[in-house]
């Protein structure tokens, strides 16, 4: 009666290491009929999601294969190294911003402007914890991010000063000014991310009038300014027009 006891016990076991491992290969098994696009994407999407949530130094290859349930050695065929990675993750959400942002630079620009802080909103509105990652992340402090992020915030800078028909080289303090914007408006949006004390549209309109703001400031502060006197007080005017709005108007609600 032991004997047929310990029989039993040990096709039970047997049967239940056939059952895990054939779990196991059913998990595995759609995961090997990813095309490579999707395969790419599903890593950069599991590293971005650790990345965000634990220290980048204590972090690895084997831990994202691990949590997708896929060898090491398939994540380093899509990606080098860990800094690899780390900067496909970073650069997909600079991307995806720079998508929001960046209006039709055939529009005017001061409709380029009210369209990319628009944009600018939208994209945080719709991907705030991916804002948050890239702004101020557990990986906010790594060079290889730090660099992505300046960039980011460059193209947009220079995006505008071309909409305006100027070389960036030859507008340093403008460059520097509306560079400068940033370190505002990220921080604000952060903080309203965090403490929503005001409405999207109140925190809309001052990104608006500091960012037209710099450029007014920038502009006339040039040796040799590019634009005329009437071009600049056209900026003097947009710049009026939306700090100078009496409180109960549209602009407050």
């Amino acid at each position: 009666m032991a004997h047929m006891k310990k029989s039993s016990a040990r096709v039970a076991r047997t049967g239940a290491r056939k059952k895990t491992q054939s779990a196991k290969a059913e998990t595995s098994e759609p995961a090997r009929r990813l095309s490579p696009e999707a395969r790419r994407s599903q890593i950069i999407a599991v590293a971005e999601q650790l990345f965000s949530s634990r220290n980048y130094a204590e972090l690895g290859v084997p831990e994202v294969a691990a949590e997708i349930g896929i060898t090491p050695g398939l994540v380093y065929h899509y990606f080098p190294s860990k800094e690899a990675l780390l900067v496909a993750a970073v650069e997909q959400r600079a991307e995806e911003l720079l998508s929001f942002c960046l209006p039709d630079p055939k529009l005017p620009f001061l409709v380029q402007i009210e369209q990319g802080v628009k944009g600018y909103f939208d994209y945080v509105e719709a991907h705030s914890r991916a804002y948050r990652n890239l702004m101020r992340g557990p990986t906010v402090s790594e060079p290889v991010v730090m660099s992505i992020c300046e960039r980011t915030r460059m193209r947009i800078v220079e995006h505008f000063l071309r909409a305006l028909a100027i070389d960036p080289a030859r507008v340093p303090a403008t460059r520097l000014a509306v560079r400068a914007f940033f370190g505002f408006s990220e921080h604000a949006i952060l903080n309203w991310l965090d403490e929503p004390t005001v409405k999207r549209p109140v925190l809309e309109r001052m990104c608006l009038g500091m960012m037209i703001a710099a450029f007014r400031v920038g502009l006339s502060s040039e040796s040799k300014s590019p634009f005329t006197p009437e071009q600049l007080a056209l900026l003097e005017q947009a710049y009026h027009r939306h700090f100078d709005l009496p409180q109960g108007s549209k602009g407050h609600k």
